[in-house]
């Protein structure tokens, strides 16, 4: 009783003046408090997520991803691979590099064998023929191809001239007499079979020409007439008059027809183009009309095509195969 009477007595000691200055005084410093804290620099948020709020995240993001590849693959239904562009020279770029731009590996398998056989892209628009390059995935690369048409010329050149150089040493390899007629005029050679030693023995053909009409019929898919040896580029100065002609196809015999067919409902355009009797335009044609028909049965249905002629569809009729 004692103790609460003295704490009263303590309380009243204050005179008003005092009390007024001690709520002043707590005004003031609730005051500076409250500024301290309104103008104190401000710090990024955290945000603390727990394990189920992070699964839903990214459950979520995994179905906005799905749902992009699913709008790409609908509006471009052949281009299910991601494009990383970048300048690229399509003669010189390596295999790295156009994997990277997002061409397949067999699409870039075929573009290296195309360089390897002296094959050149002179302009953009030639790799519109890269087996599998659809339209928009062209128009994507278009902005980044960067083709050196000057060293595409100088290629060029240095090809001719390495190609009439290896002719001129086979030509200047023959001796004063006819060039074109042999001395053995009983040789004999079976066309379907003969290899590159065996064709040397006729005048006038030494290695390159040799190698050109065993090549040739590789492209072919083998001989249906002797007179397909009038083809070959290489010996076509050989046929410049109608005695050296004779001369050279006399030593010339097929014993029989054996023919590597072109599937014509099975194989790809890039195998159809290689043919020498098929342009690009022809084998994109016919694989283009296979597509809409499905299955081709007869060399009658490639009539409607405007790019075949008569005379076009009577030389390819023996290698076309409808099976």
């Amino acid at each position: 009783m004692l103790s609460s009477k003295k704490n009263k007595h303590i309380i009243f000691l204050f005179t008003r003046q005092q009390w007024l200055g001690l709520a002043i005084l707590v005004i003031l410093a609730g005051a500076a408090l409250f500024f301290l804290h309104r103008f104190q620099p401000t710090t990024e948020p955290t945000l603390q997520l727990s394990d189920s709020t992070l699964t839903a995240f990214t459950q979520h993001q995994s179905q906005q991803d799905s749902l992009r590849k699913a709008q790409w693959k609908k509006q471009y239904p052949r281009d299910t691979i991601a494009l990383h562009l970048q300048p690229f020279d399509p003669n010189t770029a390596d295999s790295a590099t156009l994997v990277h731009l997002g061409l397949k590996k067999w699409q870039v398998s075929n573009m290296l064998k195309y360089r390897a056989k002296n094959g050149r892209y002179r302009n953009p628009e030639d790799l519109k023929r890269l087996y599998g390059m659809t339209d928009s995935m062209y128009h994507a690369l278009l902005p980044y191809i960067r083709i050196d048409t000057v060293a595409v010329l100088q290629f060029r050149d240095s090809l001719r001239r390495s190609q009439q150089e290896a002719l001129n040493r086979d030509t200047m390899s023959q001796d004063t007499m006819p060039r074109y007629i042999s001395h053995k005029r009983d040789t004999v050679l079976n066309l379907r079979t003969a290899d590159t030693t065996s064709l040397q023995m006729i005048r006038g053909i030494g290695t390159y020409r040799a190698k050109q009409i065993v090549r040739y019929r590789e492209q072919l898919g083998g001989f249906v007439s002797v007179e397909q040896l009038r083809e070959v580029k290489a010996l076509q100065p050989l046929f410049a008059d109608s005695l050296s002609a004779d001369s050279l196809l006399s030593h010339f015999v097929l014993d029989s027809v054996f023919i590597e067919p072109l599937r014509v409902n099975s194989m790809h355009l890039e195998r159809l183009q290689r043919h020498p009797y098929l342009s690009f335009e022809q084998a994109k044609a016919i694989y283009e009309l296979r597509r809409r028909k499905i299955r081709l049965k007869s060399i009658d249905q490639l009539r409607v095509l405007d790019c075949l002629t008569e005379a076009d569809l009577l030389r390819l009729q023996p290698y076309l195969h409808f099976e």
